[in-house]
């Protein structure tokens, strides 16, 4: 039976890394510089994608714990030196 239906799939996109990065740093400098519950809501959102984002390019990380805090904390460790 070959029969053409309309089917609709509900596809999130991953960002990529390059870009999920670049968001989440943004996001991370508006809640550091005025905290409120929108800014932590667009961090946590950012950060949500971030981790997919990573997930999606390096899938051999999922059998590391702690994998993607490293890789996090490597982004944002120039700013304590």
């Amino acid at each position: 039976m070959n029969r053409t239906a309309n089917l609709r799939l509900d596809v999130r996109q991953v960002p990529s890394l390059e870009a999920a990065i670049a968001r989440w740093l943004a996001a991370r400098d508006a809640f550091k510089s005025r905290p409120s519950d929108e800014s932590r809501n667009e961090y946590n959102a950012t950060y949500f994608d971030l981790g997919v984002a990573f997930n999606e390019r390096h899938p051999e990380a999922a059998d590391t714990p702690g994998a993607f805090d490293w890789y996090r904390c490597g982004l944002i460790a120039p700013e304590g030196e």
